[in-house]
């Protein structure tokens, strides 16, 4: 038996570091604010890619957990409470993207009664792009995950509690999880083409839910793996993370990396060979003036420095390379939304200053605090899932 008694013991996040992370996530919302006002061309596509990557790493944590569960992945449990606390933090990402639906007018073309009135193409989607519509269904896709979150963290703590019944709360847990999966397929995908793709409601792509479902759930691993590491070197995780987990962390951020790509590529090719005109004016917007210079950054950081870094073996046990790694795909994925999201509203080039920084460093700032306040709330590691012993490094230490 592997001695567990000092994995109960709960993490003390320093003080200084919460308090620094509440005055910079109260800048940047206090700047948000301001801008809403001052400048709300700016301000809302902003507002917009801060609540769509936020929610998107609660629900890339909500993923991972539930592909653990159904899976029967046994390395992820010891680490288990960092998507657990990354997965808590889903009702403020909600709340953010909430207060995007103030902004729909600022943001979507198709809310413009007489826009709509004098396009046949936006005429024939109005059943599905309309105001009413489109906000109940941003509240029932947001209902749905946090439902799942909330579902899946009552069951870790009840397991937790109980260790009789902790085998009949793993059930649960896979049985939940596997509900999830096709929940969140179809929900996610929707998501996606009502939040992001509708900003160009003359465009479509029949793979661009699964191009954000790549580009979402890497950088969830990118930001479980960094908190992860982080954790380790403040101390709760000193005897919990192993080269094994983080070898796992690194082949699954090196494939999805990897995906990523081939989906961007499939998407890019289909369009550029058919050069139909409802289509290829996406990638034109893009390619032209400065933003050509955002789609090359985009595929360098999601793909090209990840791939090549984390090719060897080694690499993927380097604690220091693949925090560095991990940090480079975070960046990367703010890039992608950018080049997703601002380019109707910057059509002649990208614009960055205070209207651009403000949102995201706000609503990251208050997501890591978040994230740390619900680590430090449970015990570092859950002692009583039958699944833990495989998972901890004492018992894998003569296979590494």
């Amino acid at each position: 038996m592997t001695d567990t008694s000092h994995f109960t013991k709960r993490f003390t996040p320093s003080r200084t570091l919460m308090n620094n992370l509440l005055i910079v996530a109260g800048v940047g919302i206090g700047v948000s604010v301001v801008g809403l006002f001052a400048a709300p061309a700016r301000i809302w596509p902003n507002v917009l890619l801060a609540g769509y990557y936020v929610v998107g790493l609660g629900v890339a944590a909500a993923l991972f957990i539930a592909l653990l569960a159904v899976t029967n992945a046994g390395w992820g449990t010891a680490i288990r409470r960092v998507p657990e606390a990354m997965l808590s933090t889903l009702p403020f990402g909600a709340l953010v993207m909430l207060a995007v639906m103030f902004g729909i007018h600022s943001l979507y073309e198709w809310s413009h009664i007489e826009v709509v009135a004098g396009d046949p193409i936006l005429s024939g989607k109005t059943w599905w792009l309309n105001t009413p519509f489109f906000i109940i269904r941003t509240v029932i896709y947001l209902a749905l995950w946090i439902g799942f979150g909330a579902y899946v963290l009552k069951l870790s703590r009840r397991q937790e509690g109980s260790n009789g019944s902790a085998v009949k709360i793993l059930g649960r847990t896979k049985t939940a999880s596997a509900i999830f999966l096709i929940v969140f397929a179809l929900s996610f995908t929707l998501a996606s083409m009502d939040w992001i793709m509708s900003l160009e409601p003359h465009w479509y792509s029949t793979i661009f839910g699964v191009y954000n479902f790549t580009g979402t759930f890497l950088a969830g691993l990118a930001a479980i793996t960094i908190l992860a590491i982080l954790l380790r070197r403040w101390g709760p995780f000193e005897h919990v993370l192993s080269p094994h987990h983080l070898h796992s962390l690194g082949k699954l951020i090196f494939a999805f990396s990897t995906f990523w790509m081939y989906i961007w590529f499939s998407q890019y090719m289909l369009i550029w060979y058919a050069n139909i005109p409802e289509e290829v004016t996406y990638f034109v917007k893009r390619e032209e003036g400065s933003w050509i210079i955002f789609t090359v950054v985009n595929v360098l950081f999601n793909w090209v420095i990840p791939f090549v870094v984390l090719l060897p073996a080694w690499t993927k046990k380097n604690e220091g390379l693949l925090l560095r790694v991990c940090i480079i795909v975070l960046i990367g994925h703010w890039i992608d939304l950018f080049w997703m999201i601002l380019p109707p509203f910057m059509p002649a080039q990208p614009l960055f200053n205070v209207w651009e920084v403000a949102p995201i460093v706000g609503a990251l700032a208050l997501f890591l605090y978040l994230s740390l306040r619900a680590f430090s709330r449970r015990s570092i590691v859950p002692v009583h899932d039958p699944m833990l012993v495989e998972s901890l490094p004492q018992h894998r230490s003569e296979r590494m």
